[in-house]
């Protein structure tokens, strides 16, 4: 639709400059002009650049085939392409305005939709923390309680009535870590605090002392876990200290007394793989409540790009967390915003130079390409006044030596009947006094019928002089 709108108004306009020879045609010729303005303005909008590039070329091309004549077509050409290049170009800035404005009212309303979200990532985060920590704090102090209460139940010296109290202290602070269990699934649990490498060591140190003193016998590859962590990124590290107190909750609950190993090597930059084994881990029904801890711990292994295995290798049950963090992640939102703006501010600029330089340009081109041919065609077709006036009627064309091309710009005078005539220049000068005027040799049969010499200026198309 717009290509066919382009086409028309250059075909309008080029149809009215065609058919103006003198001075009121030539204006009524510019009628059509602002048709053309706006469609290359809706063009350059609307991003259709062929049919703009095109249309001067075509439009100088049919004047050449209608007129043959060369000035004319040149004419023609010069003419579209001002009408519809420098519209097209400004038509290109108002829409990279446009869509900086649209880049601009698109951010807001992102931020505005973020700033609701992140209202609720609060919300969210609080529950997920008051969760972690009554897993991981709580939880944790009943297991080892549990775990105490167990190795009392079993010991020699009780008498039946204290070992049924113990028994069922036991059972009340079993019941306590299920129904916990159940308020931590509520709240859905998935963070963890970002610890620093001796922090995390000595955090870690602290759960394994808690464990070891309720008589588990606990192990650790190395000793000192912080001299691993001190390369770790700082999200791995807080999921570590997760991954420890989930492992040794786990084998408290499900192992009493057996032995558990903990090894940390490290995997990557920044990555670290962690290994939980449980030696003769007994096969036993889960607890009501068991799993959700491996599933939050699932969840924060992932959240940093980690993968987590756990299941029975012969006697010993595994736990394997290997922790492979994503690069740091900045506010990707915000930088899209912000990539988008610089895109769009920068369009805009582009454009504002493409219309100051490209009209320029395109002035400036028009301007010599005009003095150009102006220059040659006069040039190329100047009669000597000497040779002129030598000239009588009734001499052979064949016997006159004559310029080796006519001027193109001729008249709209009408020649002699039965003659066909030919315009010559008068002097070199493209420009100045005398440079429009012309040489007119009327020829029938080849022989000279007339000469004359035509006056012209400004729009007038001329009067003979002699």
């Amino acid at each position: 639709m717009i290509d066919a709108g382009v086409i028309s108004a250059a075909g309008l306009w080029l149809l009215a400059w065609l058919v103006g020879h003198d001075g009121q045609s030539l204006l009524a010729a510019l009628a059509p002009a602002p048709f053309v303005l706006v469609m290359g303005g809706i063009a350059g909008w609307r991003g259709r650049g062929l049919v703009v590039a095109v249309a001067p070329v075509a439009g100088a091309l049919l004047a050449l085939v209608a007129t043959a004549g060369a000035d004319t077509a040149l004419a023609a050409g010069i003419g579209l392409a001002l009408l519809l290049y420098g519209p097209w170009w400004l038509g290109r800035h108002l829409r990279a305005r446009s869509d900086l404005a649209t880049a601009g009212w698109r951010a807001a309303t992102d931020w505005e939709r973020r700033a609701g979200e992140a209202e609720k990532d609060a919300r969210r985060h609080e529950r997920t923390r008051l969760a972690g920590e009554m897993h991981d704090l709580v939880g944790h102090d009943l297991a080892r309680a549990a775990l105490g209460l167990g190795g009392l139940e079993l010991g020699r010296g009780l008498d039946p009535s204290t070992r049924e109290a113990v028994a069922r202290a036991r059972r009340s602070v079993t019941s306590a870590a299920e129904h916990l269990a159940h308020a931590v699934s509520a709240l859905s649990m998935d963070r963890l605090p970002d610890p620093a490498a001796g922090e995390a060591g000595i955090e870690i140190a602290e759960i394994v002392d808690g464990i070891r003193s309720a008589g588990a016998r606990v192990v650790l590859t190395p000793v000192k876990p912080a001299q691993v962590l001190a390369g770790t990124n700082p999200a791995v590290r807080a999921v570590v200290v997760g991954v420890v107190r989930e492992g040794l909750t786990n084998a408290v609950k499900h192992s009493p007394g057996a032995s558990v190993e903990i090894s940390f090597a490290a995997a990557g930059s920044g990555g670290l793989h962690v290994v939980v084994r449980t030696h003769d881990a007994p096969i036993t029904e889960h607890a009501p409540g068991s799993g959700r801890g491996l599933m939050t711990l699932s969840d924060a292994v992932r959240a940093i790009g980690g993968t987590v295995e756990h299941g029975r290798i012969g006697a010993d049950h595994l736990l394997s967390v290997l922790l492979l963090p994503d690069r740091a992640r900045g506010d990707t939102a915000q930088d899209t915003v912000a990539a988008a703006r610089a895109r769009a501010s920068s369009g805009v600029s582009q454009t504002r130079r493409t219309v100051l330089w490209g009209t320029a340009a395109l002035l400036t081109g028009a301007a010599l390409a005009a003095v150009g041919y102006r220059t040659v065609d006069a040039a190329t077709s100047v009669l000597p006044v000497a040779g002129f006036e030598a000239l009588r009627p009734g001499v052979a064309r064949a016997e006159v030596e004559l310029p080796w091309r006519t001027r193109t710009d001729a008249t709209d005078i009408t020649p002699p009947p039965g003659t066909r005539c030919e315009h010559y220049s008068v002097t070199t000068a493209p420009f100045g006094p005398g440079s429009s005027d012309l040489y007119r040799l009327c020829w029938s049969d080849g022989i000279l019928a007339r000469k004359d010499l035509i006056t012209r200026s400004g729009l007038t198309s001329g009067s003979i002089g002699t």
